[in-house]
């Protein structure tokens, strides 16, 4: 099994230190081949709103160096971790800067095949609150990706490190951690094909009907990718719909 891990923040602390309790986890039941990618070090430019990614193709984004061999590592494993400090009550700027970069694998663009089949586990540990709102905003941008099962885990510590932590409270996160990495596992291993989350229905019908009919020629790589796909005529990247 090969999982791509992204990290949101390049202190190896408490956010990747629940990250690793997960790696163990699945590890104790199989083997895993954990490709692992820090940022803002491995991606460590903001998007510039230069269009090129839409207009041309992913390949002239001026960052692509940084952002296409993470994305490859992504299409090419079973499943991929996403993790996130919770920075005043947000995704940190590392994470943020690196799914601006791909926007473009949008439903309403061109989403990537291999993303209808893939499971995703989000991550966030914070000192006080704001996982929710992490979660959450990781959550939906790779729902608009058209991943097929995400998974979350995220908890507040109530304090400054894990090793901090009251023992009752470090316990149950420790728990939930690995309940969370088992369930990830399995449904990983078992290949099960999810049915789609309803807003991937809905937005992949809406975007069928108005790319088709869009005649704009920056619109052309999005037409050209859903017509090479045979998404016009009828065919879904849903396994189930």
């Amino acid at each position: 099994m090969k999982v791509t891990v992204i990290h949101g923040s390049p202190r190896k602390c408490n956010t990747y230190g629940a990250a690793n309790i997960v790696k163990n986890e699945m590890q104790k039941h199989g083997s895993v081949e954990f490709k692992e990618y820090f940022l803002p070090q491995d991606m460590p430019e903001f998007c510039c709103g230069c269009y090129s990614c839409f207009f041309k193709g992913e390949s002239f984004c001026p960052h692509a160096k940084y952002v296409q061999p993470i994305v490859a590592d992504m299409l090419g494993s079973d499943g991929f971790i996403i993790t996130s400090p919770v920075y005043v009550l947000s995704v940190n700027g590392g994470v943020k800067a690196f799914l601006d970069h791909l926007a473009y694998m949008f439903l309403v663009h061109r989403p990537q095949k291999e993303m209808f089949s893939k499971k995703a586990l989000i991550i966030s540990t914070t000192a006080g609150a704001g996982t929710g709102k992490v979660i959450k905003t990781i959550s939906t941008i790779l729902k608009y990706w058209g991943v097929n099962k995400i998974y979350s885990c995220g908890f507040s510590m109530y304090s400054a490190t894990l090793d901090d932590m009251a023992a009752k409270r470090k316990n149950k996160c420790t728990k939930k951690l690995t309940t969370t990495a088992e369930r990830f596992f399995k449904d990983i291993t078992s290949q099960k094909q999810h049915q789609p989350y309803l807003i991937q229905r809905f937005i992949f019908m809406i975007s069928r009907r108005m790319i088709k009919g869009d005649n704009n020629k920056e619109r052309k790589p999005d037409r050209d990718y859903w017509q090479n796909n045979g998404w016009f005529d009828g065919k879904t990247p849903f396994k189930k719909l």
